[in-house]
């Protein structure tokens, strides 16, 4: 461990700036309760989850995953020549591709969208993102590509805290008052 460099700096102004525009782009559409007390609006641990869904998530996912393959390519040089190594490094990475948009999506509905049916996606999506997409990325694309899976401990470790994680995040967009006053149960649009 060193002194902070350049980049942890950078990397810390990047989340501070992230976390201040999603808030600020939130900030545009005015709550669906405007009557509501307590809390209302994208602030708090629901600016949190916009920000992990959005940026965060997906920077973090992308971090670990280019740090797994060179950590095996490192341990393993051979595996530079054999193809497919190198299908299965695409396959990770088109399917990581897709659940970033679709973490991208769910953090954006819930970042300007006042209507109970984009906290209804959100919940649907972090099922997908988090234990889906460690399923079909830890398990279902190692098979297809190589024919067999390896025991992995790390894997399964993952994989549950995924599921914990989306069942914390499912329970707050639940039983939030936050939540509650600032998605409509139904839409503006229906109701005039």
């Amino acid at each position: 461990m060193g002194s902070f460099s350049i980049w942890h700096w950078l990397i810390i102004v990047i989340f501070i700036g992230a976390i201040y525009g999603i808030y600020r782009f939130a900030k545009r559409t005015p709550p669906a309760s405007s009557s509501a007390s307590g809390p209302v609006g994208v602030g708090g641990w629901l600016l949190l989850l916009v920000a992990g869904l959005m940026f965060l998530g997906p920077l973090m996912g992308a971090g670990r995953i280019n740090a797994d393959i060179m950590s095996a390519e490192s341990q393993y040089p051979n595996l530079l020549t054999v193809p497919a190594w190198g299908t299965f490094k695409s396959a990770t990475w088109w399917s990581f591709l897709v659940v970033c948009c679709l973490s991208f999506y769910a953090g954006l509905g819930l970042a300007k969208g006042r209507d109970i049916s984009v906290v209804k996606r959100a919940k649907i999506l972090l099922w997908v993102i988090g234990p889906v997409a460690s399923i079909v990325m830890g398990l279902f694309i190692p098979l297809a590509v190589f024919g067999k899976i390896e025991s992995d401990p790390q894997f399964f470790g993952a994989l549950i805290a995924s599921v914990i994680v989306s069942a914390i995040w499912t329970a707050y967009l639940s039983k939030s008052r936050r939540v509650k006053a600032t998605y409509a149960p139904t839409r503006p649009e229906d109701s005039a």
